[in-house]
C-alpha cells in the first residue's frame, strides 16, 4: 500500500453537495471521497500527458479532445453497469440538473 498524504481542499458548496449525493447514491463508504478525488486527479493527469504526447494536433482540438477523453473515462467506469442501471443513473442526473436550474 502506498503512503498517503493529507490534502486540504476548498470546493464550492454545490460541488460538495453534488459529489456527496453521488457517493451516497452509489453506496459510498468511508474513504470513497478520497478515492474519487485521487482517481479524478490521475485521470486528468493521464489525459494531459496523453495530449502532450500527441503533438500540436491535440492542442488544436482542445475542448473536443477533452470531451472525447471524458467520454472514454465514463465508458470505462460504467462498463460493468447494466444498461437499465446506466439509463436510470442518466435519468436521475437529468432530473437533478433540471431541478437546480
Amino acid at each position: 500500500m502506498e503512503e498517503s498524504v493529507r490534502w486540504s481542499l476548498k470546493v464550492s458548496r454545490k460541488t460538495d453537495e453534488a459529489l456527496r449525493a453521488y457517493l451516497g447514491h452509489v453506496g459510498g463508504r468511508k474513504g470513497d471521497l478520497s478515492r474519487f478525488i485521487e482517481q479524478a486527479v490521475q485521470a486528468k493527469l493521464a489525459a494531459s500527458v496523453s495530449r502532450r504526447g500527441k503533438g500540436a494536433d491535440a492542442e488544436r482540438s482542445g475542448p473536443r479532445q477533452e470531451l472525447a477523453d471524458t467520454l472514454s473515462a465514463i465508458r470505462a467506469r460504467t462498463r460493468s453497469l447494466s444498461r437499465a442501471r446506466f439509463e436510470e443513473l442518466v435519468a436521475e442526473a437529468r432530473a437533478h440538473a433540471r431541478k437546480r436550474r
